[in-house]
């Protein structure tokens, strides 16, 4: 096994950095294909179906931070989500700009899932081979849950964009005495602990590495390596250290999560396998070809054969997830998202593995990766129900003078993510915008003051979403329930309520029609005389949707 296994790896990958990036004195370097295909396919498969998920809550919470001026979202960041910061000022000029549409939301996401994978192709070429790096490229854009958060508004692929790139610098430092990669490094890594704190743990594994990285057999170059990269993590650290303090004193943002156990954890091996279990068991299997290919080649010549990218990948991989499930034993901060940064390390691997198969057993296995990647790359991009769906029928079946209550003490910013369905409707429940009250969420009204709101409203449409409440609580006496919906498996729940006619107060504007045509109006167990309580466009909505009615 050993031996076929060795046969396969090419020739190339004993030649040192130098000799592989050495271009004749006086030419162009020629592109390098092997970098360039992993980046193109990476980018048009994150670009397919990038608006077809709905935003789901915290993405809405996004655009709700960047659906205001500058100042107003600094002030923000004093009260909540600091953490996420620097991703809501690198994100506020593109919303500004091209709008709080899901493509303008969401293509910087897949935009940096893509230099990730040009980032991938680049180590693995310069730790072990051109067709490594290639192939780990490949599983990289293969992989779901990759998809997954480049379709999602939130900061989690360009931590793992810059997760790369700080590695790809540790490798350079360790190869170049000279300070500018020093500093470049220390310089990503305080990128890096800006858009996510958690990733900061990167550090540790890049300490474990950085020895086995290093070609040189001089104990000098070695200290002086070493003490490059202590004084540039330490001053990384340092640099991070407000974010640090704004955080802690913000942490009851996480206090929903939960200690993790052993299903989390085997969740976690599935996740960072790209998603599914099957796909997951074919990804890891090939990482550990990758470790047999690099211990075998470590045995014939150190550094050859991508001992070193192993030697990378290995702590990248482990120590992150590892620390973070047992800090969370104590203090839970897990979750997966705040650790997909380490998927790259296991597309190295598998790429490392994957290109040390002979030319048979590697299209074999090419083939069985995108069979079991296909089925649910599709499965992301089916068109989002939830709150998209939602707005799709209140648009349709919402009315002149509507309102609308959101029960609790805050009003969401569905009407900033969905305007067309959600910023129409008479928001009487509002007091502060959240831009005024420098929140995600606006400030709701005392209820006294929303019942007296309520008496100039003839219908009431009342919205929740996994938070159930009794909807009448929050209603005036004289409205009557018509109709209850459920979205999205039950997650999201709609209801329309109707005044009573001989519950409309003198003098108010409650019926216009009806007190313009001279019509009385009927009781509530059936519709108004001359009027459907829901339009037969949202009647089709409801039924193209398959929106559960009760």
């Amino acid at each position: 096994m050993q031996q076929s296994v060795l046969s396969a790896i090419p020739g190339r990958i004993a030649m040192q950095p130098a000799e592989r990036g050495a271009t004749a004195p006086g030419r162009r370097a020629a592109p390098d294909w092997t970098v360039i295909a992993p980046a193109i396919v990476t980018l048009a498969v994150m670009l397919w179906g990038i608006t077809a998920p709905a935003y789901w809550a915290d993405e809405m919470d996004t655009v709700s931070a960047e659906s205001r001026s500058l100042p107003q979202l600094v002030q923000l960041l004093g009260h909540v989500d600091a953490v996420h910061g620097l991703y809501y000022l690198l994100m506020w000029p593109v919303v500004q700009a091209a709008g709080p549409g899901e493509l303008a939301t969401r293509l910087p996401s897949a935009v940096a899932m893509a230099a990730a994978a040009a980032g991938i192709a680049v180590i693995g070429r310069r730790l072990a081979s051109r067709r490594a790096g290639l192939c780990a490229g490949l599983v990289f854009a293969a992989m779901p849950v990759i998809s997954e958060q480049a379709h999602n508004a939130r900061p989690y692929a360009m931590v793992t964009a810059v997760a790369v790139a700080a590695s790809w610098l540790l490798v350079r430092m360790a190869d170049d005495t000279r300070w500018r990669w020093s500093a470049a490094y220390g310089g990503m890594l305080a990128v890096l602990g800006y858009l996510e704190l958690d990733a900061l743990l990167l550090v540790g594994a890049h300490a474990l590495a950085l020895r086995q990285l290093a070609q040189t057999d001089d104990p000098q170059t070695r200290r002086g390596t070493t003490q490059r990269w202590a004084t540039a993590a330490f001053v990384a650290v340092l640099a991070v250290a407000p974010l640090v303090a704004f955080g802690w004193a913000q942490r009851g943002q996480i206090s929903w999560i939960r200690p993790p156990g052993w299903a989390d954890a085997d969740a976690m091996l599935a996740s960072l396998g790209g998603g599914p279990l099957a796909l997951a068991v074919a990804v890891w299997a090939l990482a550990a070809v990758g470790c047999v290919t690099a211990l075998a080649s470590a045995r014939d010549r150190r550094g050859a054969g991508g001992w070193r990218l192993a030697r990378l990948a290995l702590p990248w991989l482990a120590i992150p997830p590892t620390a973070m499930l047992a800090v969370s034993q104590a203090m839970p901060v897990y979750n997966f998202r705040y650790v997909l940064f380490c998927v790259p390390a296991l597309a190295l691997l598998a790429g490392l593995g994957l290109a040390a198969l002979g030319r048979v057993w590697r299209a074999g296995a090419a083939i069985l990766i995108l069979a079991l990647a296909v089925p649910p790359q599709l499965t992301t991009r089916v068109p989002g129900t939830g709150m998209r769906q939602a707005a799709s029928f209140l648009a349709a079946a919402e009315r002149p003078g509507d309102a609308i209550v959101y029960p609790g003490t805050d009003i969401p910013p569905w009407y900033l993510a969905y305007p067309a369905g959600f910023a129409r409707l008479d928001n009487i429940g509002m007091a502060r915008s959240p831009a005024a009250s420098g929140r995600l969420y606006g400030v709701s009204v005392p209820l006294a003051l929303l019942k007296q709101r309520e008496q100039h409203a003839r219908r009431i449409w009342v919205v929740e979403m996994e938070s159930w409440q009794d909807p009448a609580r929050y209603l005036s006496s004289g409205f009557r329930l018509r109709h209850a919906w459920q979205l999205d498996h039950g997650r999201l729940r709609i209801w329309l309520y109707q005044r009573e006619p001989s519950a409309a107060p003198a003098g108010s504007a409650a019926y216009p029609r009806d007190q313009a045509s001279g019509d009385t109006p009927r009781r509530m167990n059936g519709p108004l005389k001359g009027e459907e309580s829901v339009s037969s466009s949202a009647l089709n909505v409801i039924k193209a949707s398959g929106l559960a009615v009760r």
